[in-house]
C-alpha cells in the first residue's frame, strides 16, 4: 500500500534540497514530525541512522530510521523502523525533486505495505485517500509555503 503526493514548488532544486534531506527541518514543516535524534550535523549520507519521533493519532511513536537512497539533489529515501504489536515493521518515504520549468515538482512517496496494518484497515485507507478531501493543509503544501517563504526572505 503506498500513497504518493506531488506539488510544484517555485524554487531551485538547491534550494528545496536542504528542506527535504535534512531530517531535522521536518519539524518546521510536517506537523507529524515531533522530535529528531541525529548525532552528525553533515549532509545526510547513504546508509545513516537517526531517530524520529512522529505523533500519529495522538500518541507519539518511535523509530529508527536510515536513509536508503541520496542522490542530491534528486531524491532520498528514508526507511522508518519500529515495533509495532511486538513485530519489527517499517515504512519507507522517499522523495523525488524534478526541474519542471521554472519550478521543481517535489514528489512524496510513503509505501506502508510492510508497516503491519490489518488489510480492513489498508482498504479503508486506500478509499479515503482516493476519495476523501483534505482537511487542513498537507506536509506538501507546508513544505511548499515553508521553501517560497525561506527564498523571498532570502531576496529580499
Amino acid at each position: 500500500m503506498a500513497m504518493s503526493e506531488s506539488i510544484n514548488i517555485s524554487a531551485s532544486l538547491e534550494q528545496i534540497w536542504p528542506f527535504v534531506a535534512d531530517p531535522i527541518g521536518h519539524v518546521t514543516w510536517n506537523d507529524k514530525v515531533v522530535d529528531v535524534r541525529r548525532v552528525s550535523d553533515q549532509p545526510l549520507r547513504l546508509g545513516e541512522t537517526f531517530g524520529m519521533t512522529y505523533r500519529m493519532s495522538g500518541k507519539d511513536r518511535d523509530s529508527e530510521v536510515e536513509v536508503t537512497a541520496c542522490d542530491p539533489p534528486h531524491e532520498i529515501q528514508f526507511r522508518h523502523q519500529y515495533r509495532w504489536k511486538m513485530q519489527h515493521r517499517y515504512v519507507v518515504e522517499k522523495y523525488r525533486l524534478r526541474q519542471a520549468g521554472e519550478q521543481v515538482e517535489v514528489t512524496q512517496e510513503i509505501d506502508m505495505s510492510e508497516a503491519g496494518i490489518p488489510w480492513v484497515f489498508r482498504a479503508l485507507i486506500w478509499f479515503i485517500s482516493r476519495f476523501g478531501y483534505s482537511v487542513g493543509r498537507s506536509s506538501m503544501e507546508l513544505l511548499k509555503e515553508a521553501v517560497e517563504d525561506a527564498v523571498k526572505e532570502k531576496a529580499t
